[in-house]
């Protein structure tokens, strides 16, 4: 049903597409509308921008956080332990995802699920997942920042976010500031030298 945002079920005529004996079977393309029906992940919005006023803000909203959404720059990532060292070559295909989708920046929230329920990590389990988190990064060429971590909730669990980044990106923006912070120091003790 186109715009329900619901999936229904079909009844496909399979012997149209093969070329059966009924009236229709010129048509090649009969049938097809099974996978063109709207689910429910279509109608989700992109987080991303409301995230990112969220941090500009500094002003994050741990308590309204959709459920993840399957496209966009944002993942979920509720627990990275020891058990995902194996999986970083996985992990490192759905970073390229995540990143690709936002356009060279990508977005990790630790200590959230994907129903976006935001529970947290207890202290060393969050160290254990940024460490996998900054193994990642690094396997796809990328930088790891920090970007917002929530008050600490029931038995010391927090959530944090994190920017992914391409490396390159990142050393780019960093010699930028240090050419403009250095620039106008430099010109000034030109002029005191003249």
């Amino acid at each position: 049903v186109q715009g329900s945002g619901v999936a229904t079920a079909m009844t496909v005529d399979w012997q149209g597409w093969f070329g059966g004996h009924d009236e229709d079977s010129n048509d090649s393309c009969r049938g097809l509308e099974a996978f063109c029906l709207r689910t429910i992940e279509d109608s989700e919005e992109d987080f991303s921008p409301r995230l990112e006023r969220m941090l500009e803000r500094r002003c994050m909203d741990w308590s309204d956080l959709p459920r993840e959404n399957y496209h966009g720059c944002v993942e979920y990532k509720w627990r990275l332990g020891m058990e995902h060292n194996g999986k970083i070559g996985q992990l490192a295909t759905q970073m390229k995802f995540r990143l690709g989708e936002g356009g060279g920046t990508a977005f990790y929230l630790l200590g959230v699920q994907d129903s976006g329920s935001a529970t947290g990590l207890a202290s060393d389990e969050h160290a254990g997942a940024v460490r996998v988190l900054m193994a990642v990064a690094a396997a796809v060429d990328g930088i790891l920042l920090l970007e917002a971590m929530s008050e600490r909730r029931r038995g010391g669990k927090r959530c944090s976010a994190w920017r992914v980044q391409p490396r390159c990106a990142v050393l780019d923006q960093v010699a930028d500031m240090l050419i403009d912070v250095r620039g106008p120091a430099i010109a000034r003790s030109a002029d005191i030298a003249s």
